[in-house]
């Protein structure tokens, strides 16, 4: 990972080819275990979006096994984007409606939504200016878009380094506040809300992902994992992460907005 002198943005360099390719072989039975939380997450996440857009059309870009969607569709007309074959078909056994392709190759099909929706995705996304103004082209007058994703400057990146567990092979970019506020007003939103991710938390998942750090994960999973937590959920808050909403800026303020690219 690299840091841009001129912005700050932190990337993959070099960028690993074809990268999508490998997605759509994805498949973790893992993964299922934790649905409930998920589902639950997902409640505490609609009404900072509710406020905003309370109903329409929504779309999930990487919406994995659907959980998001489950929860979204008691409020919205919901479709989402998906690669992995896995991942998508067990979303579509659950009602909802899946296309199993790039946003790029999505645009095409001339669907409006009022909300789009990135869930520990654009990290993941080659070129995440591109992407943006391909969700502005999606999106209805006034429509929003949420993400979450980690903070790279946050105290917690910056004091574990490479053990940050944003820090991966499949995430190329690392966003800070500020250069993710850079990226979506050149794609043509502005920043409405800026929060902290709610999450739903099992202790006995805590204790599993605090596994990564060998000097206190072996104590945390003993701890968290006794019966004495035994099926017991907390809402947990991480300053290290990034829960921001913006909404679609009109055509005659966008050009407005200096040409310049900060983010490649």
């Amino acid at each position: 990972m690299v840091r841009c002198r001129g912005c700050g943005h932190v990337y993959a360099s070099p960028k690993l080819a074809d990268i999508y390719a490998n997605y759509t072989d994805v498949a973790d039975e893992n993964y299922l275990q934790n649905e409930p939380l998920r589902t639950a997450t997902a409640r505490e996440v609609l009404k900072t979006i509710r406020r905003h857009q309370p109903e329409g059309r929504l779309i999930d870009v990487g919406c994995s096994t659907g959980d998001f969607l489950v929860a979204a569709r008691e409020y919205y007309d919901v479709e989402g984007l998906e690669l992995s074959d896995w991942a998508s078909e067990i979303a579509r056994d659950k009602g909802l409606t899946v296309h199993s392709k790039l946003l790029a190759d999505f645009i095409g099909e001339q669907r409006r939504y009022n909300v789009a929706t990135f869930w520990g995705v654009i990290e993941h996304l080659e070129e995440p200016l591109i992407e943006m103004r391909r969700v502005h082209q999606i999106l209805e007058p006034g429509g929003i878009v949420c993400i979450w994703t980690g903070d790279v400057d946050s105290i917690h990146a910056r004091v574990l380094g490479a053990n940050w567990w944003y820090v991966m092979g499949q995430h190329i970019h690392l966003f800070s506040r500020k250069s993710l506020n850079q990226v979506m007003r050149h794609a043509g939103f502005e920043l409405i809300e800026e929060s902290v991710y709610p999450y739903v938390m099992s202790y006995g998942y805590l204790g599993e992902r605090l596994l990564r750090y060998p000097v206190i994960g072996p104590l945390a999973k003993l701890i968290l994992g006794s019966r004495l937590f035994s099926g017991k959920t907390f809402n947990l808050k991480l300053f290290c992460e990034i829960f921001s909403v913006y909404r679609k800026i009109d055509a005659a303020r966008i050009l407005n907005i200096s040409s310049s690219v900060p983010v490649k």
